[in-house]
């Protein structure tokens, strides 16, 4: 079988799997609420804010981390946000394993300059 043969076989199952199932109906419970959307919406932009942040880097401020965490608070205390939060880090997680795997796998394939230096 085709190398990519073998990727469209992987989307097809990643897609029929029971995480990502899941994770798309969580999505649309969310996506039909106005309100449930916004507060998602909300806390996802300012946790992207303060990785990005703390990817470069950049001091977090203490009024950043607070709102952060009352968003968290709202959203945890809501069941639809909350199911589809968890859905979307299961998926996220698993999406992660397969990076990890095929990274591992072509490793040596890594152009000169990017292939693990050891002392």
């Amino acid at each position: 079988m085709a190398t990519t043969d073998l990727a469209h076989e992987l989307a097809r199952t990643l897609k029929e799997s029971d995480q990502f199932k899941q994770f798309l109906k969580s999505k649309e419970k969310v996506m039909s609420d106005a309100n449930n959307h916004k507060m998602v919406r909300e806390f996802q932009l300012k946790q992207w804010e303060i990785r990005e942040a703390q990817m470069l880097e950049q001091e977090v401020s203490e009024e950043k981390q607070q709102e952060l965490e009352r968003l968290y608070s709202l959203v945890s205390i809501n069941p639809t946000a909350r199911e589809y939060l968890e859905a979307e880090f299961e998926v996220s997680c698993m999406v992660n394993d397969i990076q990890k795997i095929i990274g591992e796998a072509i490793q040596d394939a890594m152009p000169i300059g990017f292939e693990e230096i050891n002392p």
